[in-house]
């Protein structure tokens, strides 16, 4: 086989743990995704800097901020 040759790869099967990033689902990636974008009510950086209990709460709970 010459090393020019194209290569052919099988696309990459989700697994059960595998978590889609659009609906937090899990057994299946983004691209597949058929579901709605769910709604994830954060505060504001405003109310995080006037109460910094918030900040800590996100922070203890693992959620982006």
């Amino acid at each position: 086989m010459s090393k020019y040759a194209p290569h052919h790869r099988s696309a990459p099967r989700a697994t059960s743990t595998t978590v889609c990033q659009k609906c937090l689902q899990t057994g299946h990636f983004t691209y597949e995704c058929k579901s709605p974008r769910p709604y994830v009510s954060r505060p504001s950086r405003t109310q995080m800097m006037e109460n910094p209990k918030l900040l800590a709460k996100l922070k203890a709970d693992g959620k982006p901020s």
